[in-house]
């Protein structure tokens, strides 16, 4: 095959409208991206719906690092298990007309009595808190409405809670009221998400075998909530929660068992749950039709990989076609015993677009996203951004972020996504932990149009 020369790729930085922006010259065409990356894959060969792995043999723009403005929200947030940086699949930061707002938790009376703080960012840079309460052992959510309301998630003495309120003048007046439907306890996995129209779903998680979803929906049209109860095979965690008009839903969550409930034999050292599969599943109408399997993926233990890996805590999106897009990790006999990073994407109906390994150097958690055109991109825990164009899964050569020494940490970044209330912008808001947990830190990206 004969290739054709690519142009070089510029990277400018105008400091006065724009954080950055890409060109339309690239270094490297994504023809030519596929081509080194085959001749160089060592992976077992793709499915015939997978395009070639889309990774990079070096970083070509590893000598270009972008500056990041980090702004730390609290030092103080409360760590370890079931901490401010436990999950990833909670929604943390929105934008609305009114500004940038972040929740995060500290520590309370207890394990299981943890608080949480609302924060709004000013103009200098600095994050006061606005509104508090208790958020009980889990992280919380927060939603924005369409009208700028914002919404927490939380489970204060083992009760699934919303507290709501709109900022005005620099203050706000948050007012609570239980969930109906959802379970009570303080390990409820709980998940949160909204669409546009501002309907609301609240989701908690258990059982074992089987196990079960119990879900709660405010549709503000019909100014009710609904609810229902869903059994499933087994328990599934880490659960991505995507409402849509017209009652609709989508869930993606893994699996989350004793490695006895599915007949498996522990391996000496094992964690006591096994994570080795996920599914995604969706309802057009959830108060008529119960959700259905759309996509399922599992890593059986062998006798030679006794011990497999196979997890979409990383992230999950809808894209504006309704695809789902599922970036997870996976280690077992069909990586040779070697941890892959992975990004599935799925039609509406369940067909299987894509499934391409994420590059190695981009790190243990990715976020992907799309700007105000629908372009994607993919932001990464060691510092990179890639355009991946209009599909997600061809990336481009990464611009290196400068996170200023700062290691993004379990549970990777928070952004302000579709799913968080946050309309699709050329501008992305970013929290993530650090400092094992405890500081809480924010940057944003300004995305610029593409030059033609």
């Amino acid at each position: 095959m004969k290739i054709r020369v690519a142009a070089v790729f510029t990277f400018l930085i105008t400091s006065t409208l724009l954080l950055f922006s890409f060109s339309s010259r690239e270094l490297l065409s994504e023809a030519q991206v596929s081509i080194l990356t085959n001749a160089a894959a060592t992976l077992p060969a793709p499915s015939p719906v997978s395009p070639v792995p889309t990774q990079l043999s070096k970083d070509v723009l590893s000598s270009r690092k972008l500056h990041l403005n980090l702004e730390i929200v609290t030092d103080g947030a409360v760590t370890g298990d079931g901490g401010n940086s436990w999950g990833g699949h909670q929604t943390r930061i929105v934008r609305t007309q009114d500004g940038v707002f972040t929740a995060y938790t500290v520590p309370g009376d207890g394990y299981t009595s943890r608080e949480w703080r609302l924060a709004w960012r000013k103009d200098n840079g600095t994050w006061p808190v606005i509104a508090q309460g208790g958020a009980g052992r889990e992280p919380v959510n927060l939603l924005a409405s369409p009208d700028g309301t914002l919404n927490i998630i939380g489970w204060p003495n083992g009760t699934g809670t919303i507290w709501s309120g709109k900022p005005s003048n620099g203050t706000i007046t948050m007012q609570s009221s239980s969930i109906p439907g959802v379970a009570s306890g303080f390990w409820p996995y709980n998940s949160a998400g909204i669409d546009h129209l501002g309907n609301l779903c609240v989701l908690s998680s258990g059982g074992e075998q089987p196990g079960e979803f119990r879900w709660a929906c405010y549709l503000p049209a019909e100014t009710q909530w609904i609810s229902g109860t869903t059994e499933i095979d087994y328990r599934y965690t880490y659960t991505y929660m995507f409402p849509h008009p017209d009652r609709g839903l989508s869930l993606v969550a893994t699996r989350d068992v004793l490695w006895e409930t599915l007949g498996y034999t522990k391996p000496e050292g094992a964690f006591d749950y096994v994570f080795n599969a996920f599914r995604y599943w969706r309802s057009d109408d959830m108060s008529t039709t119960p959700i259905q399997e759309r996509t399922f993926l599992e890593e059986a233990p062998t006798t030679q990989f006794p011990d497999p890996y196979l997890n979409a805590q990383t992230d999950a999106y809808i894209d504006t076609k309704g695809q789902m897009h599922i970036l997870y990790t996976r280690e077992g006999a069909s990586t040779r015993g070697k941890r892959q990073y992975r990004h599935r994407v799925v039609s509406p109906s369940g067909s299987l677009l894509y499934d391409v390994r994420i590059p190695k150097k981009a790190g243990e958690y990715s976020r992907i996203f799309q700007d105000a055109r629908g372009t994607f991109y993919l932001l990464t825990s060691s510092g990179r951004l890639y355009r991946a164009g209009n599909d997600g899964v061809n990336l481009r050569a990464p611009i290196i972020l400068d996170l200023g020494g700062y290691q993004v940490e379990y549970s990777g970044f928070g952004i302000s996504v579709s799913r968080t209330g946050t309309p699709l912008s050329n501008v992305l808001d970013v929290v993530f932990p650090s400092d094992n947990g405890a500081k809480w830190i924010y940057f944003r990206l300004d995305l610029p149009p593409i030059q033609k």
